[in-house]
């Protein structure tokens, strides 16, 4: 073996290694990429290669309790367009036409497809008509896709409530925004693949995912009350000179909203759809705060209805502050104070029960928290602890100023004076179904605590009947022919960000329900920033009795049999009023009455198959406390119908077993437990 070839089979052997080595780096390189950076680098290339856009898809529609719709979807066309395909395959003379088919102009059309993107929308949401005229033109890369618009049928009916939907079919604000979820449905995605300088690669088509449609959701609103309510309050707004107004109607014993109505003296907030005053709105309720006051010390205690308090003739110095009232006033009862509305005496009244207990009771009532009803951005109002609570502050709390209510708490509050006690929560969206008309989603009333016992309810019920009737009540104008009204009027100063209070502005309120021997309607009227003298019985009473009087013809209420000589005021000292004989039962509820045992002792009553209502009713005849659970109509009680009657509470089980037709007071629903002036 010579010299030459050792020489050469030694550096062959080199090279070999070097190739060896080299390979063996590369397949450790490629190990390492595809165990340690696989994932980001084939993410990277997928989206260096790939576009994606979202289409919405048909959302749910939104009805009224009736099936009137207030919110619809409706198909449109979207026309894209694929830049470079586009200018490879067009003269300036076709962009042209192309431009005039969609009513652009050609330097924005032309800046469109200047875009360095493999995809651009030309126009979204064009008449089908425009699309189709440029899908005509025949121009390769250039194409139509159906999208949905938003729109409401109704115009601006309930506008705050129903909300806004944007142009990608998200929901904005009311409804749109808190059920989006549900009445949103799976929106398309369209997908395209590209190579680096975004040309398609081998002419991908858009790929299309089979769209689902959004849920439909049937309200607790009545389309014609709700009209009726903006109707009255806008007249309202623009006659009394206030910045904006609202007002709610609400079944007090199911807690369904029936309208919701915000108002803005300025034109182009009419129907703002963004903002919702009756649940994103706090204001000091005034003098609407003495009816709960009232219930608070009645069921504490430290207050009856004979007891007299002197309202030292219209002025009172405590803590070096004076409190007015709007007329001198010696010796009150509580029947006295709410009907001529005396802060003195409702400040008294505060006092005597102490921060504490008055604290709690607000907090029974829903006052300063949130409801919970189901429209987004509710406010929870605002109430401090009592631990930071002064004399006077708590002598002003008694008559509304210190404290901050939203509308439909002050009306939930309300609500449960009407309904024998229970604070319910209010909501306005009834059930939700899918495409295929299957129940996803159903809403049922729901009490959420106790804040007076039904006794507490009643009495309150009957001196807030003085404020309407009443000689010297604040609120004549409330008054509905041929039915009895409950209700209080407010009047309170604005708050002045800089500190105290305006002394020309005010908000004015009226809260009542009727009819007041059977309650149906909860309906409050509040009026922002108005000015001096314009009390809450002179501005809001009247919009509530027009409300009123429509609704109950609309609903066709009718009135009990009892009349208003029989059954309306509760007589203050000296004035020689009717008595009321509201514990008289009506002939056809003879057998609701208690029946006498063999040793002639009051026995517990059938509550059998009977809503709340009817419950609530037979229970205040008969003396007793009633503690319910469930929801619908009594399928169980505990002691049995007959059982010799004692001061124990009685337990009633309800379950929405039986058929509306054949469940008495059907048409009214049934009580469900559950989850200034």
């Amino acid at each position: 073996m010579n010299v030459d070839f050792k020489e050469r089979r030694t550096r062959v052997g080199f090279i070999t290694l070097a190739l060896v080595a080299m390979f063996a780096m590369v397949v450790i390189r490629l190990v390492l990429l595809v165990e340690f950076d696989g994932a980001r680098l084939n993410s990277l290339a997928k989206s260096e290669h790939t576009s994606e856009t979202e289409l919405a898809a048909v959302r749910g529609p939104i009805v009224d309790r009736n099936g009137e719709p207030l919110a619809l979807s409706a198909e449109t066309r979207s026309v894209y367009a694929r830049p470079p395909r586009v200018l490879d395959s067009t003269s300036p003379a076709e962009r042209a036409k192309l431009a005039a088919a969609l009513g652009m102009s050609t330097s924005d059309l032309a800046a469109k497809l200047a875009k360095p993107a493999p995809f651009v929308w030309l126009v979204r949401r064009t008449s089908v008509a425009r699309a189709q005229a440029a899908e005509a033109l025949g121009i390769d890369g250039v194409g139509a896709l159906s999208e949905y618009k938003r729109f409401y049928p109704e115009s601006n009916l309930a506008a705050a409530v129903v909300g806004l939907a944007g142009m990608d079919g998200q929901g904005l604000s009311g409804l749109e925004l808190e059920y989006d979820k549900l009445i949103r449905g799976e929106p398309v995605e369209l997908t395209f693949y590209h190579d680096a300088l975004g040309h398609p690669i081998l002419d991908t088509p858009l790929e299309l995912k089979t769209p689902e449609p959004g849920a439909q959701l049937e309200l607790t609103i009545d389309s014609s009350i709700q009209s009726l309510a903006e109707t009255e309050l806008a007249a309202e707004v623009k006659q009394s000179g206030a910045n904006h107004g609202a007002a709610i109607v609400l079944d007090p014993f199911t807690g369904e909203v029936l309208a919701m109505a915000n108002v803005s003296a300025d034109p182009s907030g009419v129907h703002d759809r963004l903002h919702n005053s009756a649940v994103q709105d706090a204001f000091e309720p005034g003098s609407t705060m003495k009816g709960i006051l009232g219930s608070i010390a009645l069921a504490d205690g430290t207050m009856d209805l004979t007891r007299q308090i002197y309202c030292e003739e219209g002025h009172w110095t405590i803590d070096r502050r004076t409190i007015h009232d709007d007329s001198k006033h010696g010796w009150l009862d509580l029947g006295g104070i709410i009907e001529v509305s005396s802060n003195i005496g409702a400040a008294k009244i505060a006092l005597g029960l102490g921060a504490e207990r008055f604290y709690q009771g607000l907090h029974a009532f829903g006052i300063g928290f949130r409801t919970g009803i189901d429209l987004p951005g509710e406010a929870s109002g605002l109430i401090m602890k009592p631990s930071t609570w002064r004399e006077i502050d708590l002598a002003n709390h008694g008559f509304g100023q210190g404290v901050a209510v939203t509308p439909i708490q002050l009306a939930v509050a309300y609500a449960a004076i009407a309904n024998g006690g229970l604070v319910v929560r209010p909501y306005v969206v009834k059930a939700a179904y899918d495409a295929q008309g299957n129940v996803i989603l159903r809403h049922t009333p729901q009490v959420m605590r106790r804040a007076i016992p039904p006794d507490i309810a009643h009495e309150m019920n009957l001196l807030l009947r003085n404020v309407v009737n009443g000689p010297n009540g604040t609120a004549h104008r409330a008054k509905v022919p041929g039915f009895i009204v409950a209700g209080k009027t407010g009047t309170a100063q604005m708050v002045n960000p800089a500190g105290g209070y305006y002394q020309n502005r005010h908000v004015c309120s009226f809260v009542g329900f009727l009819p007041a021997d059977d309650p149906r309607l909860l309906i409050l009227v509040v009026l922002y920033d108005v000015g001096h003298g314009h009390f809450g019985g002179l501005y809001a009473a009247p919009v509530f009795s027009e409300i009123a009087s429509g609704t109950v013809r609309d609903l066709d209420i009718t009135a009990p049999d009892s009349s208003y000589d029989v059954a309306s005021l509760i007589p203050l000292p000296g004035r020689g009023a009717a008595t009321s004989s509201i514990d008289d039962a009506p002939p056809d509820q003879a057998d609701q009455i208690p029946a006498m045992t063999g040793d002639h002792s009051p026995a517990v009553p059938n509550f059998a198959a009977m809503s709340l209502r009817r419950a609530l009713e037979v229970a205040h005849r008969a003396g007793v406390t009633l503690e319910v659970s469930g929801a619908g109509y009594v399928v169980a009680q505990d002691p049995p119908a007959g059982s010799p009657l004692s001061h124990a509470d009685i337990k009633l089980k309800l379950a929405p077993v039986l058929a509306a037709a054949s469940a008495p007071d059907a048409s009214r629903g049934g009580l469900l437990s559950g989850g200034g002036m």
